[in-house]
């Protein structure tokens, strides 16, 4: 019994051991494993840590060099001779042999608009009329008062005809011969008449010189008005080009340079020289416009031309991309396998890249698009 008693006491015991060891397991096994990967994860970030700080980046190593300095220009061909085909008169517009639309050439001195003239024609005859009807009536006192004139004067009204333009009038010396004429109207008379013969010129209207319409605002059969626009008329052998150059380049240039200029949208080469500067310099931009003749069978007013001028070099210049540089005029190299900034100037801008100077021999310039901060870290090139 004793024995029993005491065996089953040392049973308990051992249960209550272990009860305490599970239950010490319980809790020192997640602690355990929860510090074997913390220990792990640091090793690892510190790893990692030691990767980052050795990048490799994509570089090119910088060689200055005599870089050519051109001046871009562009601009619009326009036609030098330019003008608008205005109506003076009044009248119904009639069809010429040339018909008058848009795209259709003229040469100089001929027809492009004809305006009816016949009720202005009757007109004028009949002003004539009266003229001739004046002078007959002061002839007789020309005869007796002015006798040594007489025969000029009968001379002059023999060779007036109605239908022709009124001739000259015989030189007035004699002052007291002027104050007849005159208080006869026969000067009032006859300046009536160049004034409307010279208006007469104006119901036809012919091309100043060789070139064609680019606008036609006149049908046959249209009323026209006096001072009506009826079209737009250029010279298609001289056009010119119209472009902008910093000011401060306009030293680099001068009268009568020549430059090609180029058509992308034809796929022609033109030659063209500088013809003139503008006098005023533009003050939002600081340019100057420049003026150049241009020449080409195929040239429309309109065309858009590009060329360059060859002004000067820099010495000691890299081209690179324009991304590469920095707001600061900046740019990141690799020097003793660190990141560092470089200072550079800028010299010219192009489309898609930018001439600096400020490099040193060997530099290795990081070419790679720079998205997060990578100054002072250790960096190898690719």
């Amino acid at each position: 019994m004793i024995i029993s008693n005491y065996i089953n006491k040392l049973t308990n015991q051992k249960m209550r051991i272990m009860r305490l060891i599970i239950g010490f397991l319980f809790v020192a096994l997640p602690v355990l494993f929860w510090q074997c990967t913390t220990s792990s994860g640091k090793e690892q970030d510190t790893a990692t840590t030691g990767e980052e700080r050795l990048r490799s980046f994509n570089t090119l190593r910088v060689t200055p060099s005599e870089i050519s300095h051109h001046l871009n220009m562009t601009g619009r061909v326009i036609a030098i001779k330019k003008i608008d085909v205005v109506a003076q008169v009044q009248g119904i517009s009639k069809a010429t042999a040339q018909i008058f639309e848009e795209g259709i050439t003229f040469r100089k001195g001929q027809l492009m608009v004809f305006i009816d003239d016949a009720d202005y024609r009757y007109d004028l005859a009949a002003k004539k009329s009266q003229f001739l009807s004046a002078l007959v009536r002061v002839m007789s006192d020309l005869k007796l008062d002015y006798p040594t004139h007489f025969e000029q004067w009968n001379q002059y009204l023999s060779t007036i005809h109605i239908e022709k333009p009124i001739p000259e009038l015989p030189a007035v010396e004699n002052a007291q011969l002027r104050y007849f004429m005159s208080s006869n109207n026969i000067f009032n008379l006859y300046y009536g008449l160049k004034s409307m013969e010279e208006t007469l010129q104006d119901f036809k209207i012919y091309a100043p010189f060789n070139g064609a319409l680019t606008q036609a605002l006149l049908d046959p059969g249209d009323l026209v008005i006096p001072g009506a626009r009826l079209g737009e008329f250029i010279a298609t052998d001289a056009y010119e080009v119209k472009a902008a150059i910093s000011s401060s380049n306009l030293k680099y240039l001068h009268k009568g340079q020549d430059i090609a200029l180029y058509s992308r949208a034809l796929g022609q080469e033109y030659k063209a020289s500088i013809d003139r500067f503008g006098t005023t310099i533009d003050p939002a931009t600081q340019s100057v416009t420049v003026y150049l003749k241009v020449k080409g069978s195929d040239l429309r007013e309109g065309t858009y031309l590009e060329g360059k001028i060859e002004a000067s070099t820099y010495p000691e210049a890299v081209e690179i991309p324009l991304a590469l540089l920095t707001r600061e005029n900046q740019v990141y190299i690799i020097k003793d396998s660190i990141v560092r900034l470089k200072n550079v100037e800028p010299v010219e801008f192009r489309q898609q890249t930018v001439i600096v100077q400020g490099f040193s021999e060997g530099d290795q310039l990081i070419t790679d698009p720079v998205l997060t901060p990578i100054l002072g870290l250790k960096a190898t090139s690719k």
